[in-house]
């Protein structure tokens, strides 16, 4: 064998074991596929689009997520109506919903159509224990 020939082949057969090594590494890191689709009944997808979930809890007891920001907050508990500022009705959860409550965290949801704080004022009343 040619000395000048044996360091090609070395560098090579190396050559050809990193590329076999590489691919087998790149066919590891696959992505697995995406989760199935969940479909969310428009109403509780109204509640958790808009933030709702966030501050008033995914059971509407007022413990979200966000609750520890909003120290010294009275943040209604949708399972008690005695917390409701303006009343439990679907007409007056509505109208806090549409209008906000002055001098509290619940800002104005006015972009929402009719239909959608509709939806979401029947979920919040159905969270009522009566």
């Amino acid at each position: 064998m040619n000395l000048l020939f044996y360091p090609c082949y070395i560098i090579s057969l190396i050559s050809c074991i990193f590329i076999q090594c590489n691919s087998e590494n790149e066919s590891a890191k696959k992505e697995p596929p995406p989760p199935k689709a969940i479909t969310v009944p428009f109403p509780e997808a109204m509640y958790i689009q808009n933030g709702c979930i966030s501050c008033h809890g995914p059971e509407g007891n007022g413990r979200g997520t966000r609750t520890h920001l909003l120290k010294n907050a009275r943040i209604p508990n949708f399972q008690d109506v005695t917390t409701y500022v303006y009343g439990s009705s679907k007409e007056n959860i509505s109208k806090s919903i549409q209008n906000g409550i002055p001098g509290t965290f619940m800002k104005s949801y006015s972009h929402m159509r009719k239909n959608e704080i509709d939806a979401l004022a029947d979920y919040i009343q159905k969270m009522q224990k009566k």
